[in-house]
């Protein structure tokens, strides 16, 4: 049944966004809702977008209702360049959305738009959601798997510094439970790995559109690490973040 409505939404879709999305668009679109980490996620997303140069709307997971009409698709991703997935709970995110907002993202990226996915939005952008059975956008040619070589700290599950190769210069930035990507397509292009020499950060084209994602945060703010035990030796990393949200949205 899921497979069904998939196929017929995909139909209506194609059609609607191949005359909506658009690289000459402003907005981006911050998905704010269930599966959105509580730490300010969304709010740090759209704070990267805002530099940018973005007009920022945040959308929650019925933004495009099941069902939604052509007019309604239309407006929604009118003038829109990119649409950026915080980090948080991918699978929640994965379930929240209609059916009809994710097959409408696919296809606004697929026509032109951009993607970018900060650990649970690097999550959502494969096929399916890490190794779950949670179907995800399937707009990156790869698979993305939860990153276990991290170092550990105490009382705090799941979250480091990590020390990353992100393109040609070693950075330390911020990371919690985000993945590493593997098995991706050979036209993918690497952009960081971690220390281990996995894949942490990549990006690619998704038909006429622009998917960069990263299992890391470098869109987290100078506070977010909240430990003594957490420390940014070389401080926060929105420059690179801001990067990921220019060259997403400027497929042309």
């Amino acid at each position: 049944m899921l497979k069904q409505k998939w196929i017929l939404g995909w139909v209506w879709v194609s059609f609607v966004c191949i005359s909506t999305a658009s690289a000459s668009g402003r907005i981006a679109l911050v998905y704010d809702g269930p599966g959105v980490c509580p730490e300010s996620c969304a709010q740090s997303a759209a704070d990267i977008a805002t530099q940018v140069g973005y007009q920022v709307r945040m959308v929650g997971p019925q933004a495009l209702r099941e069902g939604a009409t052509i007019g309604e698709a239309r407006a929604f991703f009118r003038n829109v360049a990119v649409w950026i997935q915080p980090g948080g709970v991918s699978v929640t995110a994965a379930r929240a959305m209609t059916s009809t907002l994710k097959i409408a993202i696919r296809d606004f990226v697929g026509q032109g738009g951009g993607y970018v996915g900060f650990c649970a939005g690097a999550f959502l952008s494969t096929p399916m959601v890490g190794t779950t059975t949670t179907p995800g956008l399937g707009i990156f040619p790869g698979v993305t798997e939860l990153y276990s070589n991290y170092k550990r700290f105490p009382h705090e599950h799941g979250v480091s510094i990590e020390r990353m190769n992100w393109a040609g210069r070693v950075r330390h930035i911020y990371f919690e439970g985000g993945p590493i990507i593997r098995n991706f397509h050979p036209s993918v292009e690497v952009i960081a790995t971690y220390d281990s020499g996995q894949v942490g950060a990549a990006r690619a084209t998704f038909g006429r559109g622009r998917v960069f994602i990263t299992g890391a945060h470098p869109e987290a703010p100078h506070w977010w690490p909240g430990s003594e035990k957490v420390i940014d030796v070389d401080g926060p990393d929105q420059d690179l973040a801001a990067e990921m949200a220019r060259w997403a949205g400027s497929a042309p």
